[in-house]
C-alpha cells in the first residue's frame, strides 16, 4: 500500500527508476510525433516521473492506490493533477499516452483479468496511435534474498523477498525505522508482486487492441533482472 513511512523512503531512497525512465518516455513520445496532451500515469507514486513530464510540455494526470503517495506527489509536481484511485476498474480519460513504471502492474491483486481490464480502459482512453508502457516482473530467480538494508538521511529499511511454491507470487516483507521531528517512527508492509511471461501480457494486450514490442530497457535504461518493458501501440 505505501502507507506514509515507506511512501517517504521510497520517495527519498528509491525514485531512480521513475527518474531514469520519464526522460527516455519522452524520447519515445517525441519519435513518435506526441509532444504534447495528456500523459496519464498511473501508480504514479510520489511524482518523480510526472513532474519529468510536466517539465517537457505534457500535462499530467495522475493516479496511485496509496493517499500518502499522491500527498507526495502535489508537492513535487504541483502543476499535475493527480487523485487516489486504483489501477483495477480505474476509468481513464482521453490521453496520448498511459504509463506504469515501477512494476506497477505486478501488483494488481486481481492478476491477468484484472489486468485486461486495465488494457482495454487504457485502449479506450488513446487514439490509434497511442502510447501504453509500462513493466513488469517476468522472472524473481534474481530477486529473492534473505535480508537486505538501505539507510538514508533519518530511515533505514530491511527488507526480504521469498518466491512462492508456486513460482509466482514474490512476497516483500519490509520493516521502516523513520525518525521525524525528533521522534522515532515503526513501521511494517507487505506486498505481494505477481508474476507474468511476456506470453501472457502479450496476449492481453492483443485482446485490448494493442501491439506490442517487449524490451529489458527503456530506451538506454536498462532495468534489473527479470524485469521486462512493454511498449503498446494502440492499433
Amino acid at each position: 500500500m505505501y502507507l506514509d513511512d515507506l511512501a517517504a523512503v521510497h520517495d527519498a531512497g528509491f525514485g531512480d527508476l521513475a527518474r531514469r525512465a520519464a526522460p527516455e518516455i519522452v524520447r519515445m513520445l517525441r519519435a513518435r510525433g506526441i509532444r504534447g496532451g495528456l500523459v496519464v500515469d498511473v501508480g504514479c507514486g510520489s511524482g518523480l516521473a510526472a513532474q519529468h513530464f510536466v517539465e517537457r510540455g505534457y500535462d499530467v494526470f495522475g493516479i496511485d492506490v496509496s493517499p500518502a503517495m499522491i500527498r507526495l506527489a502535489r508537492s513535487n509536481a504541483p502543476r499535475a493533477r493527480f487523485r487516489v484511485g486504483s489501477i483495477d476498474g480505474v476509468t481513464l480519460p482521453p490521453c496520448e499516452a498511459v504509463t506504469a513504471t515501477g512494476e506497477v502492474v505486478s501488483y494488481v491483486r486481481g492478476g491477468l483479468p484484472a489486468l485486461g481490464r486495465f488494457f482495454r480502459s487504457a485502449g479506450a482512453a488513446l487514439r490509434p496511435g497511442g502510447l501504453l508502457a509500462f513493466d513488469f516482473m517476468e522472472s524473481a530467480a534474481k530477486r529473492t534474498y534473505a535480508t537486505k538494508s538501505f539507510a538514508g538521511a533519518n530511515w533505514v529499511l530491511a527488507s526480504q523477498a521469498m518466491l512462492d511454491a508456486t513460482g509466482r507470487v514474490l512476497t516483500r516483507r519490509m520493516a521502516i525505522v523513520r525518525t521525524v521531528s525528533g521522534r522515532v517512527r515503526r513501521a511494517r508492509e507487505i506486498h505481494r508482486v505477481r508474476i507474468y511471461s511476456c506470453r501472457e501480457i502479450a496476449g492481453a494486450l492483443a485482446r485490448a487492441g494493442f501491439r506490442v514490442r517487449m524490451s529489458k530497457s527503456y530506451g538506454r535504461y536498462r532495468l534489473r533482472p527479470g524485469v521486462v518493458v512493454a511498449i503498446a501501440t494502440r492499433i
